[in-house]
């Protein structure tokens, strides 16, 4: 098992995170629907997080959270992603122990949800549930099933409706 710690993301990570993210997901990437909102704006450096190993300095995973709000309804809440693990250290703890940092973040920031696109197996213990089929979409093909939601507040899976939008960090 590889050592690690998790740590802020800063600017000095930035060009090794878009080589993980190019390793990871390939051309392909800019393509899909997540990437698609992501790109309307930036992610929150305050509530995004890096894996380091040992040294402090090589970076073995990564995972962001960027501020989103559905058009039909305006509730904001947080996007979950891209997260990434380098080839060859997955299934170590790495992205488990990413994501927990994560949404315990964003609990933090009193963001009232987490919406994602990804495997429910993989994230359903950290409290992701599916939602209906129907009630958000995103800027460009998703297969519904995969919309994943953490409601962080009461009722707060509740609230969310309609085309998912970058919506800047929360005054």
């Amino acid at each position: 098992m590889t050592a690690f710690a998790i740590a802020p993301e800063t600017g000095a990570h930035h060009s090794d995170i878009d080589a993980l993210h190019a390793e990871a997901f390939g051309p392909g990437r800019y393509s899909r629907a997540a990437f698609r909102v992501r790109e309307q704006g930036p992610h929150d450096p305050a509530l995004s997080f890096v894996s380091l190993a040992e040294d402090g300095e090589t970076l073995l995973g990564s995972v962001r959270l960027t501020w989103i709000e559905t058009a039909a309804t305006g509730a904001k809440g947080l996007l979950l992603g891209p997260l990434a693990v380098k080839d060859g250290l997955k299934g170590q703890g790495i992205g488990k122990a990413l994501l927990r940092r994560s949404v315990d973040a964003a609990r933090e920031a009193g963001a009232p949800y987490i919406l994602l696109v990804g495997d429910k197996p993989y994230y359903w213990p950290f409290g992701f549930e599916t939602i209906s089929r129907g009630r958000v979409q995103m800027p460009g093909p998703v297969d519904p099933a995969r919309f994943l939601v953490c409601a962080l507040q009461p009722e707060a899976a509740d609230a969310i409706g309609g085309m998912v939008r970058w919506a800047g960090k929360p005054a």
